[in-house]
């Protein structure tokens, strides 16, 4: 198949990628259920749970939280934009006036979890538990024993139904394997209300909040009857109005919770499709959209008198890195010079990219979960079926050298010489692979495949070879693909040539058509904005908080404990 002819399925790739975070959104049109949970009850723009505790009062001795989440902000632009004066809203909401900000502490070593996107990197802060812990190790993955790939945030799957189910069944919630930081509040402080607005993960809150359903539906169609790309400002700004919307008429109505958690996700979407870059996209939509949101969130808590004792923290999952818009950097599925012709050069009968499929699409032995700067490729043992028609038990782990081995050396000579797959040559940065174990039991750390069925330890290899924009990579590495679910990381790891280059022309990510991707272990993808505030509280001291509980070198999985250390003690 050609590029080309491919076109129309690549612009669904993208717009169901995208779509991730809009069909969050849409979900407010369906009830929820939480099993966990009390009986949900519909009530205008939000749900609620009853019984709920008391809301917040002055003086009733619980800590009083505010979390901005914001999606897809790096720390270098957020930080220059507060400090230059571009965001006057959020720098009032942190105490800071002319630049300065003598309540507030801005963190400059937190990293994003590895891969470096929404999925992972929102477990892990709303667990404190890494990937290989949790269990969500990105927006797409295998699960073996379930013979299940698992999409919160579809890449390569056209098919939106868990996204959606991430509201109407907990869906996101019911991937983690661990509890979440609400729950653990609770179990803490029984007597906390929890209001949650729009993320994925909500486990343990009180109250969630959600956006206009007819507004939100209204913009996923116009998404999807659209070409997705260019100027999409105002789409994006009515979801994130209709978000805040939701929780000013919920502090209209109440007193607010002790913790309000409230997620934005329209910079990140706006960054993805703008053809200007996501630097340009960011600012114009952090400065037109975000900013007036947030100036409106604090005359509402401010008319409840409740920002005199409240800490506020900003933070947010990834970066975002330039890429070319167009089939030969887009690393899609349906193409001779995509992975999958890999896979199938190399022997193997490869998984349909598909949700659920029939009984004759069975029998496949291998799969591939795309997301951005990183591709899982998942193997079977396939000495008990090598025939077309035999159902692969992925209970058990593949053979080191006859299936790991092989699909390494496969993309190795695919990305040295083309070979299966021409487009692929020069694509691929690394190619990680392993020893395989029971996916029941601790996996193993990958290693630098270095071709001839050789594997180089991560460290020495990158020691050998020094890649100026990556950062702690072993470290995050390690958090993603070293515990009981670090398997779901794959057999083999592909990490594109994406934030290791310079030139944008050099650069290709495992999606759709983009205008910009993440995932890579880069400081534009990875170093992520964490900031503290309280206006009792000097900078020095709420520095000190912040090193006491993220400790010297934190990833997202630390962010737990200063959240929890606010409201508990």
């Amino acid at each position: 198949m050609s590029r080309r002819m491919s076109g129309t399925r690549g612009a669904w790739l993208r717009r169901l990628a995208w779509a991730g975070g809009l069909l969050t959104l849409l979900a407010a049109a369906c009830v929820i259920y939480e099993p966990e949970l009390l009986e949900l009850f519909t009530q205008g723009e939000q749900k609620r749970l009853e019984p709920e505790p008391s809301l917040a009062k002055p003086g009733d001795g619980l800590r009083e939280l505010l979390i901005l989440a914001l999606d897809g902000v790096d720390r270098a632009l957020l930080y220059d934009m507060l400090r230059s004066g571009q965001l006057p809203a959020l720098a009032a909401l942190l105490g800071g006036r002319d630049g300065e900000f003598p309540h507030a502490h801005f963190d400059e070593t937190l990293l994003s979890t590895l891969p470096s996107s929404t999925l992972a990197a929102w477990a892990s802060v709303f667990t404190g538990e890494p990937p290989a812990r949790h269990g969500v190790t990105g927006n797409e993955y295998f699960v073996r024993e379930r013979r299940v790939v698992e999409t919160p945030a579809p890449v390569s799957i056209v098919d939106a139904k868990p996204v959606l189910e991430i509201y109407t069944d907990g869906y996101a919630n019911k991937l983690l394997d661990v509890p979440t930081v609400y729950q653990r509040m609770r179990e803490a402080k029984p007597e906390l209300s929890i209001w949650v607005s729009m993320s994925q993960f909500y486990a343990g809150a009180t109250r969630l909040l959600l956006a206009d359903r007819s507004v939100v539906a209204d913009a996923f169609k116009a998404l999807l009857s659209s070409t997705a790309d260019g100027d999409q400002l105002e789409l994006y700004r009515e979801l994130d109005e209709e978000v805040a919307d939701t929780l000013i008429d919920a502090l209209e109505k109440h007193p607010p919770a002790h913790v309000i958690t409230l997620y934005l996700t329209g910079a990140d979407h706006y960054a993805h499709v703008h053809e200007q870059g996501p630097d340009q996209a960011r600012r114009v939509y952090l400065q037109k959209v975000v900013d007036p949101l947030f100036a409106r969130i604090q005359a509402a808590l401010a008319g409840h008198g409740s920002l005199a004792d409240r800490m506020v923290v900003v933070l947010s999952d990834h970066g975002h890195t330039p890429v070319v818009h167009d089939e030969r950097h887009a690393l899609a599925t349906e193409n001779e010079d995509d992975p999958p012709a890999v896979v199938r050069g190399a022997g193997f009968r490869l998984r349909p990219f598909e949700l659920e499929l029939d009984e004759d699409q069975e029998d496949y032995q291998a799969v591939i979960a795309y997301g951005g700067a990183m591709a899982y490729v998942y193997l079977a043992d396939r000495s008990g079926c090598m025939s077309a028609g035999q159902r692969c038990d992925f209970n058990q782990p593949p053979r080191f050298e006859e299936d790991v081995l092989a699909a390494a050396e496969a993309f190795y000579q695919a990305n040295l010489t083309g070979k299966h797959a021409p487009g692929m040559k020069g694509s691929l940065d690394l190619i990680l692979a392993r020893r395989p174990r029971p996916f029941a039991e601790d996996d193993e750390p990958f290693e630098v495949y270095t071709g001839g069925g050789k594997l180089q330890p991560l460290d020495k290899y990158l020691a050998e070879h020094p890649h100026a924009t990556y950062v702690a990579v072993e470290q995050r590495m390690r958090e993603l693909a070293v515990g009981l679910h670090g398997e779901r990381a794959g057999d083999v790891l592909l990490l594109a040539n994406n934030g290791n280059v310079e030139r944008q022309e050099d650069r290709y990510y495992f999606a759709g058509l983009y205008h910009s991707w993440h995932g890579s272990p880069s400081r534009r993808d990875s170093e992520v904005p964490f900031i503290v505030a309280h206006p009792r509280r000097s900078k020095a001291d709420l520095a000190d908080l912040a090193r006491r509980t993220l400790g010297d070198n934190p990833t997202q999985t630390d962010v737990a404990k200063l959240l929890l250390e606010v409201v508990s003690k």
